[in-house]
């Protein structure tokens, strides 16, 4: 892919964070405090928990930004110890204090980002290591690939928070399409069968609708690891 088309992603990507951004904070306006400590729909983790998340998140994915455009290495995660930390230490602060967090974060990154845009066309080729692998893992990831990995984040996480105005099926042809994809890049095609936004909430572990199907006609088992 050439560099304008990297552009081209990368600006339209962040289009969509913003959008998808906004409709998280407005979501996020109907919580109280006893609502921060109910479950979210990933196991283990409460709303709190998803929330400061996708609140840390944002900070782990400005630190690649930064390595991008000043070119300075710069961890996403000191490690993925501390990233658990993090989330477990911010999990049941206030409704008000999580909405505060999410809006901040979400702000500073978008911040970062129009400085990546407006960086040269090297930066946008800049190698970053998402995650916290392991000690002198090589960087592989194009920086220009790393917004749709926050919106991946925002959209997802959105939804894991059971709440009755977002869900799994509120996620876009094209998004769902798109994240079935990388799936599939990362773990392989299977022959389930369904509508798109379930298979693809079956395909991140979150459910089983009654509606899929595998290829013998039976309610698919567990999906493959991603």
């Amino acid at each position: 892919m050439g560099i304008l088309e990297q552009r081209d992603v990368c600006a339209n990507d962040l289009d969509s964070i913003n959008r998808a951004t906004a409709r998280l904070l407005g979501s996020l306006d109907q919580l109280t405090d006893a609502d921060i400590r109910r479950p979210s729909l990933l196991p283990g983790w409460s709303i709190g928990h998803c929330l400061t998340h996708i609140a840390r998140n944002a900070d782990g994915i400005g630190n690649l930004v930064t390595w991008a455009v000043t070119g300075t290495p710069t961890p996403m995660y000191e490690s993925m110890d501390v990233r658990n930390a993090d989330i477990e230490a911010g999990a049941s602060r206030s409704a008000q204090s999580h909405r505060d967090d999410v809006r901040t974060s979400s702000e500073k990154l978008a911040r970062a980002f129009e400085a990546l845009l407006a960086a040269d066309d090297s930066a946008l080729d800049t190698l970053v290591l998402f995650g916290a692998p392991p000690a002198n893992t090589p960087p592989d990831t194009p920086v220009w690939q790393v917004p749709y990995a926050r919106l991946r984040e925002v959209m997802i996480h959105h939804a894991d928070l059971g709440l009755p105005d977002f869900s799994f099926a509120d996620f876009d042809d094209v998004f769902i399409q798109r994240t079935l994809t990388f799936i599939e890049s990362r773990a392989g095609s299977t022959d389930v069968r369904g509508p798109a936004s379930d298979l693809l909430a079956w395909r991140l572990g979150r459910t089983t609708p009654a509606t899929l199907r595998d290829g013998e006609g039976n309610p698919p088992g567990p999906p493959p690891a991603w």
